[in-house]
């Protein structure tokens, strides 16, 4: 049974976390391949148990049935994506992006977005750092000017004159961010807000923020990974903003 059909035809019995994992795996199928079990347990950040579980409720024999089948489709799949492919693609991103948003938690973060003195971002990636210069622009048509951090360096250097409930967006995808994880904890500790943008995982970033704001972006090949579904996050809070304060 192709695991596409399969994912399909058990689609609605399956949770998100489910449905996540059997996503990324279909978009990185030459990746998966030859993983072994633990392998791609670590990869897709769940457990071996819960890979083998997956396999079985979607009508697998196990884990080795659904490898072999991984890797028959890898073989005669083309290195080429169709705009109908593209367009489903974006388009579960931001459903599901949507489905982790709670409008009870933008309220509140626009309510301590107005309260706050002082509002900064980071990005770890130069893709997220350019769509955070767009949300500056958008939070400056609110009357709320935001001080963006290029660098780590930046972050930390400006950290002893961040002041309690002043706010900070951290953008990483994968939510690593290994370069400021040392000074989250210290700007934690004075009463920073910090604000977490990731994917839906367990990350260590996410683990530090006070306000967690996920989101789902599938990749369409091996290089190129969508920033849409960040957009649609960063509008939606200038939008519920200019709401919220007229």
């Amino acid at each position: 049974m192709e695991i596409e059909r399969a994912f399909n035809q058990n689609y609605q019995i399956l949770n998100l976390t489910e449905k996540k994992v059997l996503s990324q795996i279909l978009a990185q199928k030459s990746t998966f391949t030859n993983l072994t079990l633990a392998d791609l347990a670590h990869q897709t950040s769940v457990s071996q148990s819960f890979l083998i579980r997956l396999c079985k409720k979607i009508g697998f024999s196990g884990y080795s049935e659904f490898k072999y089948q991984l890797k028959l489709e890898s073989k005669h799949a083309t290195n080429t994506l169709s705009s109908q492919d593209l367009l489903q693609a974006n388009q579960a991103s931001l459903q599901e992006t949507l489905a982790l948003l709670k409008i009870e938690q933008l309220d509140d973060l626009c309510q301590q977005m107005q309260q706050a003195a002082h509002i900064y971002t980071y990005a770890t990636g130069y893709g997220a750092k350019n769509i955070l210069e767009d949300f500056k622009r958008g939070m400056i048509s609110a009357k709320k000017a935001i001080i963006s951090f290029p660098t780590s360096i930046e972050l930390k250097l400006n950290s002893s004159v961040m002041q309690k409930d002043d706010i900070l967006f951290v953008v990483s995808m994968s939510g690593q961010a290994h370069t400021v994880l040392s000074t989250l904890p210290i700007l934690k500790a004075k009463g920073i807000i910090i604000v977490s943008i990731t994917r839906f995982i367990v990350n260590p970033l996410a683990s530090l923020a006070a306000i967690n704001l996920y989101l789902e972006t599938t990749k369409t090949d091996e290089v190129y990974t969508s920033y849409v579904p960040l957009c649609l996050i960063l509008d939606l809070i200038v939008k519920r903003f200019l709401n919220l304060n007229p």
